[in-house]
């Protein structure tokens, strides 16, 4: 990668710009966590359940990060809740010094089935997972809840669930997490904050080094050293660089394709703070626009700036959460550019929940949802067009982070809707 003495101070202006408004330090308070053992306790009692069952992996971390602060890096993991106990964590033997990093002083069991298969252990005791369960519940399990949904579960967790402990009774319990952790506390918000604060600067720095005859690699590179230098400690997608015809991919990271002047680019990232998730997306034109993107551009950013308004109107007013969504989309209907109508190139929802992770959280706004939104909860909104057949404007997007605090929103995002004059420049 060349980049000039010139490219670096403009890393580093930015890296300075950003770095008084993170708290590198910061984690969840440990009496949270208490709070939300209490509220499954609560939730489990009332439903008759015994023993509460999560698992996830680090594409899908949500529950287990919930319950326990650790997100395994090679190894799946599982973990154990009961009335009154505090989680049981079940680990792979390789990831066990991340699992007590972690912080809340959790059991913690290394067991046979989140051990890399054939690998050999020196002096590492694992167990079997029936023995150990039974044993931190301590009582005959009658009634099992799996709280992580049952597409994300492999089959032979389940069928161990179903048949590992004799005659019991398997319910569906996922709501229970996916409720707790769609109302947010002040300390989530604040890693949700930082995560997004990161999430800017490292466009802007893509920004900054981008131009024509670097590969989409490069300039991602350049987002993943900001986030890293900001003290991100993970991604809720691989970070997104694409140009030209890859702009039709909604989300895909950054490829080897050598950028060349007029096309249009691709730029976004998700960091990770604490577990959390953070955003911001942009798209610009490398060099100067023609008259068709610049309408293009223009379309665009009308919708977003609608879908916005919408944003605060909703949560302000308490409306239906549909309006969101049809604010972008009937603007789009209006729209005609060489010969197409773009509602059809809005592909997908406009709004979505975040938290721990960027976008599989409650709930996906869609055109006919009226569900109101909960209490504090955060969102995103996540704008598009894609598969345009004019190649110059196959795709383009605009996404950032919101926070709901009662009837009040607050951007997240200080990065303009349109950042082409940002295209190689610092701050």
């Amino acid at each position: 990668m060349n980049l000039t003495e010139r490219d670096w101070k403009k890393i580093t202006e930015i890296i300075r710009a950003y770095e008084g408004k993170i708290d590198k330090n910061f984690k969840i308070p440990l009496p949270e966590y208490e709070e939300r053992y209490e509220k499954v306790w609560k939730e489990l009692e009332e439903r008759n359940i015994d023993m509460g069952f999560f698992f996830w992996y680090r594409e899908m971390p949500g529950d287990g990060i919930y319950l326990t602060g650790y997100n395994p890096t090679i190894e799946r993991a599982s973990g154990v809740i009961a009335p009154g106990r505090r989680p049981l964590l079940l680990a792979g033997p390789e990831s066990g010094v991340m699992a007590k990093e972690a912080g809340l002083g959790l059991e913690t069991a290394f067991v046979n089935e989140f051990s890399i298969p054939d690998e050999y252990y020196e002096g590492v005791e694992r167990g079997n997972l029936n023995e150990i369960i039974s044993e931190y519940i301590g009582h005959s399990i009658k009634r099992i809840g799996f709280m992580t949904a049952a597409d994300l579960i492999p089959g032979q967790f389940m069928d161990f669930l179903r048949e590992g402990f004799g005659n019991v009774e398997v319910v569906d319990a996922a709501d229970i997490l996916e409720e707790l952790r769609y109302e947010k506390s002040e300390s989530e918000m604040k890693c949700m904050e930082q995560a997004d604060m990161i999430a800017c600067a490292a466009v802007r720095t893509m920004l900054a080094v981008a131009a024509p005859g670097m590969r989409e690699s490069e300039i991602a590179a350049v987002g993943d050293f900001t986030v890293k230098t900001l003290g991100g400690n993970g991604f809720g997608f691989d970070t997104i660089v694409n140009s030209a015809e890859r702009c039709r991919t909604v989300i895909g990271p950054a490829g080897n394709r050598i950028i060349r002047e007029g096309e249009i680019v691709q730029v976004g990232c998700s960091p990770s703070f604490e577990g959390y998730k953070g955003v911001c997306r942009r798209a610009f034109v490398m060099g100067q626009r023609s008259d068709i993107q610049k309408q293009y551009f223009e379309c665009m950013n009308e919708a977003y700036r609608r879908a916005e308004a919408a944003i605060y109107k909703v949560c302000e007013e308490g409306l239906a959460t549909n309006l969101i969504d049809l604010a972008a989309r009937d603007y789009f209907a209006s729209q005609e550019i060489d010969g197409e109508n773009m509602k059809q190139f809005h592909m997908y929802s406009t709004c979505h929940g975040t938290g721990l992770t960027e976008c599989l959280e409650k709930m996906v706004i869609t055109p006919t949802k009226e569900e109101r939104y909960g209490e504090n909860v955060g969102l995103m909104l996540d704008l598009g067009c894609y598969g345009h057949p004019n190649p110059q404007i196959a795709g383009g997007c605009v996404e950032d982070a919101y926070l709901k605090r009662g009837s009040r929103v607050y951007k997240c995002s200080d990065v303009p809707v349109d950042v082409q004059e940002l295209g190689g420049k610092g701050m």
